[in-house]
């Protein structure tokens, strides 16, 4: 199963995906979670740890891999007795594209990533900011990160069991059926 989550910044979609995971493992799975982001400024870092800090305090056990590029290779350590946030699409997509050696092909790559997850576990919930309510006019690369970063949601929905819209903390049903 997969279950695909965007939204705003700060809009409550880590928080949903975590719940839905807890939710679907109950005592019978295991827990993971794919940080795809890196600290790369101050910012970040605190989003990091506030993050880890949420994993922690949680009654839950969750086993974290922290991977920003190639995610398809951290399928080998999934079952189907695993369930797996994948948080998030967004910094993933930024780490592959401007990578020393992005792939040509990244679309398909990074749909083969999302396939593998998927078909490696029992349920696959990914996270991904929502870019595109801006109509503000950006540099031709962060354009370019853009749009195939719609692409890349448009994709990962047509192949998702379940699609949300998180806003404001409250999740809005877009495809499918509850988990």
């Amino acid at each position: 199963m997969l279950i695909f989550i965007s939204g705003g910044v700060r809009s409550g979609k880590t928080a949903l995906a975590e719940n839905f995971a807890k939710k679907a493992a109950g005592r019978t799975y295991r827990l993971n979670y794919i940080a795809a982001g890196r600290a790369t400024d101050s910012e970040m870092e605190e989003r990091i740890m506030r993050h880890k800090e949420g994993r922690l305090q949680s009654e839950a056990v969750w086993r974290t891999f922290e991977q920003s590029v190639n995610l398809h290779e951290l399928a080998v350590h999934y079952s189907k007795r695993d369930i797996i946030v994948l948080d998030c699409l967004t910094t993933w997509l930024n780490h592959e594209m401007f990578s020393l050696t992005p792939n040509p092909c990244l679309l398909s790559h990074m749909l083969m990533g999302v396939r593998r997850l998927r078909d490696s576990s029992r349920m696959l919930i990914v996270v991904s900011n929502e870019l595109s309510f801006d109509a503000a006019r950006y540099s031709p690369e962060v354009s370019d990160y853009i749009r195939l970063l719609g692409k890349l949601h448009q994709e990962t929905v047509k192949i998702a069991d379940s699609a949300y819209l998180a806003e404001c903390g409250i999740p809005l049903m877009k495809k499918g059926v509850k988990p």
